[in-house]
């Protein structure tokens, strides 16, 4: 607003000085900036004199001015300060100068200036002086100088202010201060002279279309001419020279001007009133504060004054900068133009700033942009007011035209009056055999005319209808409606309602009642009325609310969950479904059915395959997991349906059926069918077994009997001995047989009996070896032990370890059937003792390493070779109870083959857990 940039002005450096603080060389230059070069002594009391300063403790007060901002602007103050700079002359600079303060509101300013010989000469000056007593006429306090060239001059400058203090001060040549001030009064000359002809225009405006809004305008153009003319001291120049008074009280009086004008120009112009209340009521509030502040102005002490327009500046422009931008946003005529203007304004704001703190350069644009600004942003405003102008012609002309055509319509209506009394007519006749009944009644609700249809809706027959009255059920219900009809038509609003009345002979029946005024503007035409009979509706409806009750009670009472969901939201679940999910009905319904599956992804997934079948065929139905309130997972079967054909967008009625048990079950029964078919196939294999290792010794002990029965008498002793030995061969096959079956079945039924006892471990590894050369001594393998498991006895079930390394060595050399070396290995490690057994043989399969140590498996490659599929079944589990575990390492191929088992037990041996420990395998190719 410009009342805060009139005060920003105020506050605003003007110069910038480039000199050490307290000295300045003085040449030929036409100016000298001195700003910045004072040092400043600050007079608290006022009280100080020329004398006081130069004493050496004031002088030592002297503090260098500050080097940003305005370096003589000391703001709102009552304290006197005093200025001191010394002017260092060369010997060939002019000697006469003029020392110029550019702050025409300065209430009080002393100059003192060294004389030749000793002393000072005092000047005074300010707008509490009378322009005629200054010695240099000019619009700011000038005042001749002389200095001596060659020497030092120390001036003193004393300056005080009720209002802002502010003392930019600059040296001149008198020639270039003259050439300065030509261009300063030619851009004011064109400043002033257009606000007074904006403020012309638009008062012959206002008495042209009589509109406030110009009047207000030149007024806000007259208040910013006289806070200019104040503010840059033209005013006290050639306005007002002798007013010293009002000289002083001018710069607050313009400014409060401008500010209540510019203010009522913003209201009036945005039409706050209308659009924005409350902004509105704001801007009254501050148009009363800025009354206030011109009485205090011309009233009251300076300062409260200039605190007043400080607080009051800083809210109005940011008051009146919202209402514009809301305005704008809100697209009210002219309000681009208004916000446009202030944003000019602005412009020149901040380029006076940049300016005056050095970072524009000086010249004619940069130092006067505030004058440019306000004028271009008055200019701005103008073209606001003719673009209001237009708009109104244009509406003018709009009404014109708009006479025009009710002119043409009347002309049209008068020669079309005979075909609308026909008309009107036929709608009479229409309107009297209509099947609703309607009516017309005057303001006091009384029955003017009524058609057929009314009078048989209340069974009046032929009696004549007079009043609604006598129909309602009781006089309240009656002053009920009419209270409600009576603020419908004062609305200008259709009074639609559903009630109950009784007929004639006292029957009650229900009435869809509808009814509005014939004109709006004229409510004493009385209004028109429209009846139904919807006794009939009304009995459906609750018939219908009735069944709708029932069917709610049956679906939640269902034993099964009941869904309708629409776009995968609950609309509606039953009291089971919600039993079922853990939550209450009213948190399931309107909520995503996400949070009910097992994950995001499961969500995902079952809405692909759940929508591709409702379009398909309009069902689907599967078994899934969901997930409860708290967290269990449980299986539902679920079967969905549309509402419309394959339309599932429409809706999707589901149903859930808990299946958790039945799953369990099934579950449990595949795991029972699991093992019947593993025992099956573990009786399948025992069958074979047994069929195969007992058929041969029963054969062999069968034919040895038949030979000593038929043959006996005949055999020689030696002969005779053979044939038993046979015999008892098989029986004793037959029996490690039996032993291993009852042991594998100990073992599997975790009754192994282990009982450690110190054992010779070389003693017994001996033995075993010998044992296996002699139970196949047609074996072309060679067997060598290599023992490294020291001496000392272990601590071991000898049985149990005879079961382990014997079936490992027997296996050895039984499956190697072209021979080759086996070589059985024993060596002690720190936590251990390793035993090793290795051959040459056919190998092990790959893929079935993984079944060696179940019970009858036997490999698919030992073709004819004899085995039971036992040994190694039970040398896992002996393994076991000794707390150790077994390895294998197999290759198989034509070029190399060969097996190696690795047991390690423990060296303190103990009972094992009773499930089997792990055990690695490793294969090689």
């Amino acid at each position: 607003m410009p009342f805060l940039v009139l005060f920003l002005l105020v506050l605003l450096p003007v110069s910038q000085a480039h000199a050490q603080s307290g000295k300045l060389a003085i040449d030929a230059e036409g100016s000298y900036t001195l700003s910045r070069a004072f040092t400043v002594l600050e007079d608290s009391t006022g009280q100080l004199t020329l004398d006081d300063v130069l004493k050496p403790g004031q002088q030592e007060r002297f503090k260098p001015v500050s080097q940003s901002g305005s370096a003589t602007n000391f703001g709102l103050t009552l304290s006197a300060f005093w200025l001191r700079i010394n002017l260092e002359t060369q010997i060939d600079s002019p000697a006469q100068w003029l020392f110029e303060v550019a702050y025409p509101a300065l209430d009080q300013l002393e100059l003192f200036t060294p004389r030749p010989h000793g002393g000072y000469d005092r000047q005074i000056g300010g707008d509490l002086q009378a322009f005629e007593t200054r010695k240099i006429p000019h619009r700011n306090h000038v005042l001749p100088v002389t200095l001596q060239p060659g020497a030092e001059n120390v001036l003193y400058l004393r300056v005080q202010s009720q209002g802002t203090l502010s003392a930019p001060a600059r040296l001149w040549q008198p020639s270039a201060l003259w050439q300065h001030d030509q261009a300063e009064y030619a851009m004011l000359s064109l400043y002033f002279g257009l606000l007074i002809g904006l403020l012309l225009y638009n008062l012959l405006l206002y008495f042209s279309v009589r509109d406030r809004a110009y009047v207000i305008y030149a007024g806000f153009a007259g208040g910013m001419a006289l806070s200019q003319a104040a503010l840059t001291g033209l005013g006290g120049q050639f306005l007002w020279p002798g007013l010293t008074w009002w000289n002083s009280v001018s710069p607050p009086v313009g400014m409060a001007v401008t500010a209540t004008f510019g203010i009522l120009f913003a209201r009036k112009f945005l039409d706050s009133a209308t659009r924005m209340p409350w902004m509105n009521r704001v801007m009254l509030a501050l148009t009363g504060g800025w009354l206030l502040a011109l009485l205090a102005a011309l009233l009251l002490p300076y300062t409260v004054s200039s605190w007043m327009v400080t607080v009051l500046a800083v809210v109005s422009v940011t008051v009146v900068v919202l209402a514009a931008v809301l305005s704008v946003l809100k697209k009210c005529p002219g309000a681009r133009y208004f916000l446009t203007a202030w944003a000019v304004l602005l412009l020149g704001v901040a380029t006076l700033v940049l300016h005056n703190t050095g970072v524009l350069p000086s010249n004619l644009l940069t130092s006067n942009s505030l004058l440019i600004g306000s004028a271009l942003e008055m200019v701005l405003l103008s073209f606001a007011l003719a673009d209001r102008i237009n708009m109104e012609r244009a509406e003018k002309e709009q009404a014109q035209a708009a006479s025009q055509a009710d002119q043409a319509m009347v002309e049209a209506l008068s020669q079309s009056q005979e075909r609308y009394r026909t008309v009107l007519q036929e709608r009479e006749t229409i309107l009297a055999n209509s099947i609703v009944g309607i009516a017309f009644l005057t303001p006091e609700g009384r029955f003017r005319w009524a058609n057929q249809a009314m009078l048989e809706i209340f069974g009046a027959g032929d009696e004549p209808l007079n009043s609604m009255e006598p129909f309602y059920l009781s006089r309240e219900q009656y002053l009920r409606v009419g209270g409600d009809v009576a603020a419908c038509i004062r609305d200008g609003k259709t009074y639609e309602t559903e009630i109950q009345v009784r007929q004639y002979n006292g029957t009650l029946i229900w009435i869809s009642l509808s009814g509005k005024s014939v004109s709006p503007r004229d409510l004493t035409q009385g209004t028109v009325w429209v009846m139904m009979d919807i006794t009939r509706r009304k009995e459906l409806e609750a018939e219908l609310v009735r069944t709708s009750s029932e069917r709610e009670a049956i679906l939640n009472s269902a034993l099964v969950g009941i869904v309708l969901s629409v776009a995968r939201r609950h609309e509606w679940v039953n009291e089971k479904f919600a039993e079922m999910m853990g939550y209450p009905r009213t948190e399931l319904i309107g909520r995503s059915s996400m949070h009910l599956h097992a994950n995001v992804a499961a969500w995902e997934d079952f809405g692909r395959q759940a929508r591709d079948e409702l379009q398909r065929h309009g069902t689907y139905a599967c078994e899934r997991e969901l997930r409860r309130r708290n967290g269990e997972l449980f299986w539902v079967q679920m079967g969905g349906s549309c509402l419309q054909p394959n339309d599932p967008d429409a809706g999707v009625i589901w149903t859930f059926l808990d299946i958790t048990e039945r799953k369990k079950s099934e579950e449990d029964t595949r795991e029972a069918l699991e093992q019947q078919k593993e025992l099956n196939e573990l009786r399948s294999r025992f069958v074979a077994m047994t069929s195969h290792e007992f058929r041969t010794p029963l054969a062999t002990i069968l034919s040895s009997g038949e030979i000593l029965k038929h043959y006996g008498e005949r055999l020689s002793a030696p002969e005779k001995a053979d044939v038993l030995d046979s015999i008892a061969a098989s029986v004793q096959r037959m029996m490690r047989m039996l032993d291993r079956v009852l042991l594998i079945g100990k073992a599997e039924a975790q009754m192994l009996e282990f009982d450690p006892r110190p054992t010779d471990l070389r003693r017994l590894c001996l033995d075993l070896l010998e044992e296996a050369q002699v139970q196949q001594p047609e074996s072309a393998c060679e067997l060598r032990l290599d023992y490294a498991g020291g001496d000392e006895p272990g601590l071991y079930d000898e049985k149990l370890l005879r079961h382990i390394l014997g079936n490992l060595l027997s296996n050895a050399v039984k499956y190697s059937p072209q021979g080759g070396e086996v070589l059985f290995k024993v060596v002690k490690e720190p936590q251990a003792m390793v035993l090793e057994v290795s051959d040459n043989g056919i190998g092990i399969p790959e893929d079935e390493i993984a079944h060696l140590y179940e019970s009858f498996h036997r490999a698919s490659n030992v073709g004819a070779i004899q085995g039971t599929g036992l040994g190694l079944a039970i040398a896992r589990n002996a393994v076991n109870v000794h707390g150790g575990t077994i390895d294998v390492r197999s290759r198989v191929g034509a070029a190399a083959s060969g097996t190696c088992f690795t047991v390690r037990l423990p060296l303190a041996a103990g009972v094992s857990s009773s499930g089997p420990s792990p055990f690695r395998t490793e294969v090689e190719p």
